[in-house]
């Protein structure tokens, strides 16, 4: 098994190292993209705001309006 990268160009896989297969031998292939690092960082960005979201809305002193109805006599 071989687990690497490449580039896709051409309608070809080129791969980065060369592995020892015979010509014409019959392979799978799995192809992942690699993210952008300027994708990883807003999807990091995106993760970490998400965290700080849910810890200033899910927070004791606001859980009485969770069940505002009530908290208002409706």
């Amino acid at each position: 098994m071989f687990r690497g990268t490449g580039r896709y160009r051409g309608q070809s896989v080129e791969l980065d190292l060369p592995i020892d297969i015979s010509d014409g031998t019959e392979v799978e292939i799995v192809v992942r993209v690699k993210p952008n690092p300027g994708d990883v960082e807003d999807a990091e960005f995106r993760e970490l705001a998400m965290s700080r979201l849910e810890d200033a809305w899910d927070n004791p002193v606001d859980a009485i309006y969770d069940d505002w109805r009530s908290h208002y006599g409706l």
